[in-house]
């Protein structure tokens, strides 16, 4: 579908709302179309772990690591971590899709993602937003929170004692900075891939993103829900068994491996949510609609 300057958008009924400068009114969704949906989104993504459990666990643990690595770096490590997300989403997203449709996946679509000057200097631009997402929100859980948190106690070895930490929980910071960050994040979904794959300017993939996300509000927190609860029951799981066989000394072992193949659970929703919300938008001002980045 594609009227003049209009985008179309998929629902959680599987329809196509068409949007132009300005969302659409539209009929309401009946909640368990929206709770199927996003069940399916959770079942593909436990179909990409199972298809390729070794080679897309690496590539999200090599998104996790470089996410992770560049945040350490003192005072700017949450800029670098922000200029890094856009590219990294989509490497995720290339992982998603190659092993969905039988390929192994690799992290080469993190190289490409740098390769086309113009969406290089878009999605950095993307990057700079979501770093000032991060630190917005960071900087109003700490301003929020600085009267409960600096109650925490500190042992002398700079850990914090959680008992102390639950009594003097900063309930106003949590509510402000998630209230701030979740709709900042709807926006940022996917903007990186309506960036480098549909070739829309920054404003355009910011908005569609958002309208993407919240038309399918119910679909999306029931996939990131069940990935979050799978990935909660694996780790209770093997933490129980542990306890029953009085195996603590290898509990890193055990537990390790579960936590990285619950988390590329988790991340493995991105690219069946992307394949169906956007799959088959395009737009009328740029190039024709691109496939995810491959090679035969």
């Amino acid at each position: 579908c594609l009227v003049g300057s209009e985008m179309c958008i998929r629902d959680s009924a599987r329809s196509v709302i068409c949007t132009g400068l300005k969302p659409r009114p539209t009929e309401p969704m009946r909640l368990f179309e929206q709770i199927r949906l996003g069940t399916g989104w959770f079942r593909d993504s436990l179909k990409t772990v199972r298809l390729q459990p070794l080679s897309f666990t690496a590539v999200v643990i090599a998104y996790a690591g470089i996410m992770g690595l560049l945040g350490l770096i003192p005072i700017v490590g949450i800029v670098f971590a922000g200029f890094f997300w856009p590219f990294g989403t989509i490497m995720i997203a290339g992982a998603g899709r190659d092993t969905l449709s039988g390929k192994i996946p690799s992290t080469r679509p993190l190289a490409e993602s740098f390769a086309k000057p113009d969406t290089r200097l878009r999605l950095v631009r993307a990057g700079i937003l979501y770093s000032i997402v991060l630190v917005t929100a960071a900087a109003i859980w700490q301003f929020l929170g600085a009267d409960e948190i600096a109650q925490w106690q500190i042992t002398k070895d700079d850990r914090v004692v959680w008992s102390s930490a639950l009594q003097h929980i900063p309930y106003g910071a949590i509510i402000a900075s998630t209230a701030f960050y979740i709709p900042c994040m709807m926006a940022m979904w996917f903007t990186p891939l309506l960036i480098y794959l549909k070739n829309m300017t920054i404003g355009k993939a910011l908005f569609y993103s958002f309208t993407g996300c919240l038309t399918n509000l119910a679909a999306v927190i029931t996939a990131l829900f069940l990935a979050f609860f799978t990935f909660s029951v694996m780790i209770g799981c093997a933490s129980v068994l542990l306890g029953v066989m009085g195996a603590g000394s290898i509990a890193i072992f055990v537990l390790l491996p579960v936590t990285l193949l619950g988390t590329a659970i988790f991340y493995g929703t991105y690219y069946p949510m992307w394949r169906s919300v956007f799959s088959e938008v395009s737009h009328s001002d740029t190039a024709p609609d691109y496939e995810m980045p491959t090679r035969v």
